[in-house]
């Protein structure tokens, strides 16, 4: 496993080119972001067995070089990738982008909507299973990457412990491997769900509200956290609230289980690490790449949990250190 601290300046200039500048955001996704999306993904649905409805977005590239399915996080849909999309697209590669149960427009677990739980982490692996059987239908020649962020980085992490041979390469934000909360947080959650409350809101969380740019601690980007608001107002269906006891419960032992399996993957795995995440443990992500064989573990310093939506300076960075990654792999 290497770790790296990068320098803007030791990146390829010419996969630097294609990022969008905090700058010209506004304007270049009202042109650009929005007609691109508009012309090229296609909205789709699958059916699970146990009838909840998942559902996704495709964009297929004409001169198809590879597959990225994309598995996002806690209270993430799709739409949020728009401008990593936009800034891939020259690449060669077709996007899936999967709205995983209980989140974005996917079918939600509880009455309440707004409710983030899981009964079994093991869920979300039988649903990207069946996702990549049905849906994906990648060649036997053809390259498939994972990529996820924070919740969608275990899963796809757990996904290519379990089904190595599926898989040609990670790409890794900010995985969620475990909580910043501590242990007597983790042991009273893990109480609160033995004794029946589950299904409860974690203690001092509450329903979906909007959070204003100074309140936030997942990105430095002005910008970038205005238009994430937007999309809720835009799209209502994909706002959820604060993560269920049970929720947390079950990520937790899937992050275990992922940092216990790592030696399972043997694909190649780029990481991306927010040095000031508020979210994710480094400390369980620093376990899970010390056993790893073949991966790299980026640190970007000062960097919040959502760093592919960070301002300029470590964006960049992180989109090109992506983009490095995939063509090395295809």
């Amino acid at each position: 496993m290497r770790t790296a601290l990068i320098l803007l300046v030791s990146m390829c200039p010419a996969a630097l080119l294609s990022a969008i500048s905090e700058g010209s955001f506004i304007q270049t996704y009202a042109s650009s972001i929005a007609p691109y999306i508009n012309d090229n993904a296609v909205a789709g649905e699958i059916r699970m067995d146990d009838s909840a409805l998942l559902r996704y977005q495709s964009i297929k590239s004409p001169k198809e070089k590879g597959i990225v399915v994309l598995l996002g996080g806690h209270s993430e849909s799709y739409v949020k990738y728009a401008e990593l999309f936009y800034d891939l697209r020259d690449m060669g590669i077709t996007f899936y982008a999967l709205d995983q149960r209980g989140q974005g427009f996917s079918t939600r677990m509880l009455p309440d909507r707004e409710r983030d739980y899981i009964p079994d982490y093991e869920r979300y692996l039988t649903d990207l299973n069946l996702f990549m059987k049905s849906v994906v239908h990648a060649r036997a020649d053809e390259k498939v990457f994972l990529f996820g962020h924070s919740l969608g980085g275990a899963v796809a992490a757990a996904y290519a412990e379990r089904y190595p041979k599926e898989i040609n390469g990670l790409v890794l934000s900010s995985p969620y491997l475990g909580s910043r909360t501590g242990v007597l947080a983790s042991l009273m959650l893990k109480t609160l769900d033995f004794f029946g409350r589950g299904k409860e809101y974690v203690p001092g969380g509450g329903p979906f509200r909007f959070v204003s740019f100074e309140q936030n601690m997942e990105t430095h980007s002005r910008v970038r956290h205005a238009q994430k608001m937007q999309d809720y107002k835009d799209f209502p269906a994909i706002r959820l609230g604060f993560p269920t006891n049970r929720w947390m419960v079950e990520t937790e032992r899937m992050g275990k289980e992922v940092m216990r399996n790592a030696k399972l993957i043997s694909c190649p795995a780029i990481v991306l690490q927010a040095e000031d995440d508020r979210y994710a443990d480094s400390r369980a992500q620093d376990k899970f790449c010390a056993n790893l064989a073949h991966s790299q573990k980026i640190l970007f310093p000062g960097a919040y949990h959502e760093v592919l939506f960070e301002n300029d300076s470590i964006r960049d960075v992180a989109l090109a250190a992506i983009r490095n990654f995939i063509q090395h792999y295809l």
